[in-house]
This record gives structure tokens, C-alpha cells and sequence, in this order.
């Protein structure tokens, strides 16, 4: 009875610890996001290196060491740790993932197109949408627009919350002269994240695609009021004469 007692008694500060450890994991992570929130990625590399030090396989921490480090622009760093997270982790899904999205900033879209891929075939969550986002975007970019936008549209159809998946499918969808369609989905990205001058420029293009004059001179002109030049030459050479002349 002596040796039971005293085994419960060395397990309560045990699991103790472990509380404390855990908690202590979870308030260096939140700090980290305030500071990546914030743009102060060193820190939140520096609070991300203390996790791993107490939790060497905490993966949050290490999934968030190699987004400060793209965010960085630390490309090299990003892909070392990457790489060996995939050798030690090879049925995670979210390395993978990670490393198709620094390939295509890499513009490396083939082999990017593999991890995504292998990310898709592993995951069944919430990261699924952002694999065919990124396999999406590395189809645009291979100029295979019939794949993209059948990725692009299964990213939509599992968050259709996500103003660059209707952007990056637009574009596919002007690109296959399906200016509709295209119309359609740049007015989502309006509807879900503040416009930019490319934006108004797209839209507009579209709209002047479809021979809608109406439609396409309000935002080609929107578009050249906030810099973007080529939406003022559109603008000149094709709203001006859309105007009505008073006589």
C-alpha cells in the first residue's frame, strides 16, 4: 500500500508540470500570431524557437517557424526546414502543403504541383481548400487553365470565403474567354476584400469584353484614379468616345 501511495504521490506534480508546459506552449503560439499579426517576425520566430524547446514536435510551432521565414523572405531557411520536415513527417499533410506554396512563389510550378498534390491525397480537413488554391494557381500558371479552373472551383465549393480563390479563378476564366464568368467572380472579391486598382482594371476589361461600355468605363476609371495606367489609356481611347455628346 506504502508503494502505491507513493507512486500517486510523485504523479500529481508530474502531471503538473506537464500542465504548466502545455500552457506555457499555447501562450508562446498566441504571441506569436499577435507578432506575425503585427509584422514583427523576428520575435515570432524568437517565441516559436521556445516552444520547440520545450516540445521539439510541436508542429504548430514549426508550421509557423516556416511561414515567418517566407514571410522573411527567407526562401532558403523556409525550404531547409520544409524538406526536413517532410523526411521526418512524410504523412503530414501540411508540409507538403507548405512546400508547393514556396515552390510557386519560386515559380517552380511543376514541382509544386506534386506536393500540392500529395497534400490532397493525405489531408481530408480544413487544409484542402488552400491545396487546391495553390495546385489551382500552379495549373494557372502552366497555362493549363482547364485544371486550374476545376481546382479552383473545388477550393471554392470547400470555403467560398476566400477572395484569391475567386480572384485567381477570374483570371482563369478571362483567360478562357468565359468574360461572364469572369465578371462574376471578380464582383465576389469585392464583395470580400477591399478593391485594388488591378481589380477595377480586371473587372472593368471584362465588362469590356462583353461590350458592356456602361459597366466597363466606371471601373476602368476607378481603376485609373488610383495609378493604374493602363486603365487610363483603356480609358481614354475607349470611355471617352462612350460619352455622350451634348450638343
Amino acid at each position: 500500500m506504502r508503494t502505491a501511495f507513493i507512486l500517486v504521490i510523485l504523479l500529481f506534480p508530474m502531471r503538473s508540470l506537464m500542465a504548466q508546459d502545455d500552457s506555457r506552449v499555447k501562450t508562446l503560439l498566441a504571441e506569436a500570431d499577435i507578432l506575425i499579426a503585427s509584422n514583427n517576425l523576428p520575435e515570432a520566430l524568437n517565441k516559436t524557437r521556445e516552444v520547440l524547446d520545450y516540445a521539439p514536435e510541436n508542429h504548430p510551432a514549426r508550421q509557423k517557424q516556416i511561414n515567418i521565414y517566407f514571410l522573411m523572405n527567407d526562401d532558403k531557411e523556409a525550404m531547409r526546414l520544409t524538406d526536413e520536415s517532410v523526411r521526418k513527417y512524410p504523412d503530414m499533410a501540411a508540409y507538403y502543403y507548405l512546400r508547393g506554396v514556396i515552390l510557386n512563389s519560386k515559380e517552380k510550378f511543376s514541382k509544386a504541383l506534386d506536393d500540392f498534390s500529395r497534400a490532397i491525397e493525405l489531408d481530408s480537413g480544413d487544409l484542402l481548400y488552400r491545396c487546391y488554391l495553390g495546385r489551382g494557381v500552379s495549373y494557372m500558371n502552366l497555362l493549363e487553365y482547364d485544371n486550374a479552373l476545376l481546382d479552383l472551383t473545388a477550393s471554392i465549393e470547400k470555403n467560398d470565403t476566400v477572395a484569391s480563390s475567386f480572384h485567381s479563378r477570374a483570371m482563369v476564366n478571362y483567360e478562357l474567354r468565359d468574360y461572364a464568368a469572369a465578371v462574376s467572380d471578380f464582383l465576389k472579391v469585392l464583395d470580400l476584400s477591399e478593391g485594388n486598382s488591378a481589380l477595377y482594371f480586371n473587372l472593368g476589361m471584362s465588362y469590356y469584353r462583353l461590350d458592356d461600355m456602361e459597366k466597363a468605363c466606371p471601373h476602368l476609371n476607378k481603376a485609373c484614379s488610383m495609378g493604374n495606367l493602363n486603365a487610363c489609356r483603356m480609358s481614354l481611347m475607349e470611355c471617352a468616345k462612350a460619352i455622350p455628346v451634348v450638343r
